[in-house]
């Protein structure tokens, strides 16, 4: 089921990346999408959706020192002026639209234990967990690491 499961979002990929932008930007919490392009506000999340697609495939789930794009997506939202309750946000719509998605098609996979699909609903669910905590890890060292030169430009919004 892993390889089934994986190609299923592999072929969902992009409506997987535009309900969550729908979501994203129908929601109230986010403000700071608003100033952004649809490339700005997409950022790394088909990439973060990809790592997931990965992580699903391998038993135990990937290492997390492996998984980058929750970092890249912190440093990223950092810079853009996000405060840090909108990215994390962000991610949750992220999940939501995940678990959605799937549920929605999980009739395209095929047959298999209610126990089994439940279970990578688990890895989904510490997966997403594990790219808030790097997020926000990134998001907080961002301002240390643009001082020590690390960065292009400060944020639009500096109250974080």
């Amino acid at each position: 089921m892993p390889e089934e499961l994986s190609r299923l979002l592999q072929n969902g990929h992009e409506t997987i990346v535009r309900d969550w932008t729908e979501k994203v930007t129908a929601d109230r919490r986010i403000n700071s999408d608003a100033r952004l392009s649809y490339v700005q506000l997409i950022d790394h999340v088909p990439q973060i959706v990809e790592e997931l697609r990965e992580a699903l495939k391998t038993d135990p789930p990937a290492d997390a020192a492996m998984l980058e794009e929750g970092r890249n997506h912190g440093r990223q939202r950092w810079q853009q002026g996000y405060e840090l309750k909108e990215v994390v946000r962000e991610l949750t719509l992220l999940r939501a639209t995940l678990m959605e998605f799937l549920d929605k098609y999980r009739a395209a996979l095929p047959s298999h234990r209610p126990d089994q699909f439940s279970r990578f609903c688990h890895k989904i669910n510490g997966f997403i967990d594990e790219e808030i905590y790097k997020t926000v890890e990134a998001y907080l060292e961002a301002p240390r690491h643009h001082m020590k030169g690390g960065g292009e430009n400060f944020p639009a919004n500096s109250n974080h």
